[in-house]
C-alpha cells in the first residue's frame, strides 16, 4: 500500500511516463500528481497529489439513495459520483468518475458482529481490496481498514481479515461529525473529514454532507471511498 511500509501488499507499479498522462479519472493536470514516494496509495499513484487538497462530498437528497453523492474539488468541479446499482438493496454502492467509469464498489457484508463494509475494485469490481470494520458505541465511533494481498479474494469469498493486521485507523470525536484516517502503525494522518452541521432550518431537507482534506502523497480515491463507507455505515446505526 506504500513504498515505505512492507506490511502494506499493494505495489505500485506506475511509470514516471504514465504520471504524465492527463488521468483520465479526475480532472487534474499532471504536474499535480505527486512524484515522491507515496504515503498511502491503494488504487496507484494517479490518485496521489503534491499538495494538501480538500474534496466536498455532497448528498443530493436523504430521500434518493439511487445516485446519492457526488464528489466536487474546492473550484466545485466534479470530481466523482456515487449510485446505488440496486434500487432496492443499500448494500452496494459504485463510485464512478467524471467519464463514467465505475472504479470501486463499496459493499455491506450484511451478517456481522460489527458493521463491516467491503471496497471492491478490479474486472468487473470483484476483487475485495479492503474490509473496513467498525466499532459504534455512545462513547467512541472508530473503525479498522484491513488491506489484502494480490491475489485478492473474491468479493463472494468469506469475509477473513483476523490474520491480518490493520494498516489504517478511522477514529471520530465525540460528536461523531469529525474523523480521521491515519497510520495505525506510525500516527501519521493522511485525511481529516469533517461532516456539516445543519441548522433548524435545514432539517427538512436535510443532507449528509462532508469535506475531507488529504495530505500530499496520499491516495484521494481511497481516502473518499473510506469517508463514503463511514458514513453509510453510520448512517445506518442512527436509523
Amino acid at each position: 500500500m506504500t513504498a515505505n511500509n512492507p506490511h502494506y501488499p499493494l505495489e505500485d507499479c506506475e511509470t514516471e511516463a504514465n504520471l504524465n498522462l492527463a488521468n483520465p479519472h479526475m480532472a487534474i493536470s499532471p504536474e499535480y500528481i505527486s512524484r515522491e514516494p507515496p504515503k498511502c496509495v491503494l488504487f496507484g499513484r494517479k490518485f496521489c497529489l503534491n499538495i494538501s487538497t480538500t474534496f466536498h462530498i455532497r448528498e443530493k437528497m436523504r430521500m434518493n439513495r439511487d445516485n446519492c453523492f457526488k464528489v466536487y474539488d474546492s473550484n466545485n468541479q466534479e470530481f466523482f459520483k456515487v449510485s446505488n446499482p440496486l434500487k432496492t438493496m443499500r448494500g452496494k454502492h459504485v463510485l464512478s468518475d467524471i467519464h463514467g467509469e465505475e472504479l470501486v464498489k463499496m459493499k455491506k457484508k450484511l451478517l456481522s458482529l460489527h458493521p463491516t463494509w467491503h471496497l471492491n475494485a478490479g474486472p468487473k469490481l470483484e476483487s475485495r481490496l479492503a474490509t473496513l470494520v467498525f466499532e459504534f458505541t455512545l462513547l467512541k465511533k472508530k473503525g479498522h481498514v484491513y488491506v489484502y494481498s494480490s491475489p485478492h479474494p473474491h468479493e463472494d469469498d468469506d469475509t477473513k481479515y483476523e490474520h491480518l493486521r490493520p494498516t489504517l485507523l478511522i477514529k471520530s470525536d465525540t460528536t461523531g461529525r469529525d474523523f480521521k484516517v491515519f497510520d495505525e502503525v506510525t500516527g501519521e494522518v493522511f485525511s481529516e473529514i469533517s461532516k456539516k452541521h445543519h441548522g433548524t432550518q435545514e432539517l427538512l431537507m436535510e443532507t449528509d454532507d462532508y469535506t475531507v482534506t488529504v495530505s500530499p502523497g496520499v491516495d484521494v480515491l481511497f481516502m473518499i471511498t473510506l469517508a463514503l463507507m463511514y458514513e453509510y455505515a453510520l448512517s445506518d446505526i442512527e436509523s
